[in-house]
Formats: structure tokens, C-alpha cells, sequence
């Protein structure tokens, strides 16, 4: 009865370890997810409407580090998701201010 009293102590210690230590690396992971999408939408807003390139020459200016980020247009604004949209940011485009992040 003994044994089986410290094994299940050992249970939840190593089950409240492993929540904490997936609760850090996700939060890491959902923080660098929003920058990765913010400098994707400010990015290719500025190379789109700005500079005047195609999508497809913008597209070619990222490193496979922000291969898994999504980037969408319509119209003078540039999306960018990651997750099947569940993080994204906006960037809009105005004549004479170029182009800036929105907050959704």
C-alpha cells in the first residue's frame, strides 16, 4: 500500500512538471508565432505596395524560417497566419504613409 502511495506522488509531481514545461515552451511558441506573422504582414505590405513587386519576388525574400507562415492580399492589405489563422496579423497600405500593422 506504501509503494503504491509514492508511485502515485511520483504520478502528479511528473504530471505537474511536464504541464509546467508545456505551458513555458507553448508560450514561447505563441509569442514568436505573433512576431513571425507581424513581420510577414509588414513585410510583404511594403514590398507589395510600396516597392511595387509581384507577391510571388516578396514571397522569395523570406528564409525557411518563416516558411510556415501564410500570406494572403486583398486589396491594400497583407494577412499573415500561421495555425489555419488562429494567430494572424494585418498590414494596411495608405497613399503617402505606406504601409502599418493593424490590431484585429
Amino acid at each position: 500500500m506504501k509503494l503504491v502511495k509514492v508511485f502515485a506522488v511520483i504520478a502528479v509531481v511528473l504530471a505537474i512538471g511536464a504541464g509546467v514545461g508545456w505551458q513555458v515552451w507553448l508560450k514561447d511558441q505563441v509569442a514568436y508565432a505573433k512576431v513571425a506573422t507581424a513581420y510577414g504582414a509588414k513585410m510583404v505590405c511594403s514590398c507589395r505596395f510600396v516597392a511595387g513587386r509581384e507577391m510571388d519576388s516578396c514571397m522569395q525574400d523570406f528564409t525557411a524560417d518563416i516558411s510556415a507562415v501564410t500570406v494572403s492580399e486583398d486589396e491594400a492589405t497583407i494577412t499573415a497566419s500561421v495555425l489555419g489563422g488562429a494567430i494572424k496579423s494585418r498590414a494596411v497600405f495608405e497613399d503617402d504613409l505606406g504601409c502599418a500593422l493593424v490590431n484585429d
